[in-house]
């Protein structure tokens, strides 16, 4: 993601946005951000990735990633009014630039990335078994597939995610699930449901994943 020298700083790290990285390619830059938020930890988005913006590899330093962000497709990305001599740093060009790719465009667009992302991180907020709960990896059959669990407090949720462009169907086998459970998608509409051995078959997408909460009658549910 990083071979060129221009693109290292310190001998340890990158100066990279992640949309470039991934070629802006929106299949992959989704199913990045999803596994972000589903693994243990803190997810630390830098401004501007939830639009999809690049880098400027002609400043130096991180100065790279630190380019005026892209309000519009107007003057100076709608940040200044100001000339741009004047600004602190100048507007990306190319095809990561504030003509392509901009807030105003895709607060318009059902289907873009800052409204996925908006919903990735209420369901994130609304999930605690994301942030406190055990992590556990699944036992399936695909290597370009990582498939986990997190449990808390009787709550589960499943999260899987395909790395790899073939689209594929996982096979689960769930402890604590039957014929009754539904595996509840919390990204999209729909449910999946579990045999008496706990057993579903899950389709992935070429870079699909699935958020899934595992649901019994007369649960409670937090999202």
């Amino acid at each position: 993601f990083g071979p060129q020298e221009t693109m290292q700083i310190y001998g340890r790290g990158l100066r990279r946005r992640l949309p470039p990285m991934l070629d802006g390619d929106p299949r992959r830059l989704r199913m990045v951000y999803s596994l972000l938020f589903s693994l243990p930890g803190t997810p630390v988005l830098f401004y501007g990735e939830e639009i999809g913006m690049g880098e400027n590899l002609a400043e130096e330093g991180r100065y790279a990633v630190r380019t005026p962000m892209q309000w519009t497709d107007g003057r100076n990305g709608g940040f200044s009014t100001a000339p741009p001599s004047k600004l602190a740093g100048p507007v990306v060009q190319g095809g990561f630039g504030p003509e392509h790719i901009n807030v105003a465009a895709q607060r318009r667009d059902p289907d873009s990335l800052l409204n996925f992302m908006g919903l990735l991180i209420r369901r994130y907020r609304e999930c605690p078994e994301l942030g406190w709960g055990r992590f556990e990896v699944l036992d399936q059959p695909h290597r370009s597939v990582l498939a986990h669990r997190c449990s808390w407090d009787g709550q589960a949720v499943i999260a899987l995610h395909n790395l790899g462009a073939e689209p594929q169907t996982v096979p689960l086998t769930l402890d604590g699930c039957n014929e009754d459970t539904r595996l509840v998608d919390l990204l999209c509409d729909g449910s999946t449901a579990t045999d008496s051995s706990g057993r579903a078959d899950i389709l992935l997408e070429g870079y699909g994943f699935r958020w899934l909460r595992a649901s019994q009658p007369g649960d409670r549910s937090l999202a």
